[in-house]
């Protein structure tokens, strides 16, 4: 067993209308679905060998996007030079941070 399903893990979602809708997270090649609703009332269903793992990454997710946003904050470079290795690195968090957000595809 490994320690999680590696990534990137790609969100998925489809409305089903009055009954809410549904989700799920698979990996990027579609090889394995991490979790999935079974329906707005029952919850998540976390799948795969590595589920406990995955579960605990998920649970961690929202500190994992606060550290990030903080670390992100406080190490912006400024010089806006695309060649400059902080900048390249700050550009880079600021998708992963919006990606997380949903603000991106």
């Amino acid at each position: 067993m490994s320690e999680y399903t590696p990534g990137p893990w790609i969100f998925e979602c489809e409305d089903v209308g009055t009954y809410g809708s549904n989700f799920w997270l698979e990996s990027e090649a579609g090889e394995e679905i991490i979790c999935e609703s079974e329906n707005e009332y029952q919850g998540v269903l976390i799948k795969g060998n590595d589920f406990v793992a995955n579960a605990r990454l998920l649970a961690a997710a929202p500190d994992l996007l606060a550290e990030l946003e903080y670390k992100y904050e406080q190490g912006k470079c400024g010089c806006g030079h695309p060649a400059c290795d902080r900048c390249k690195d700050d550009l880079y968090t600021s998708s992963v941070i919006k990606r997380a957000k949903g603000e991106t595809e």
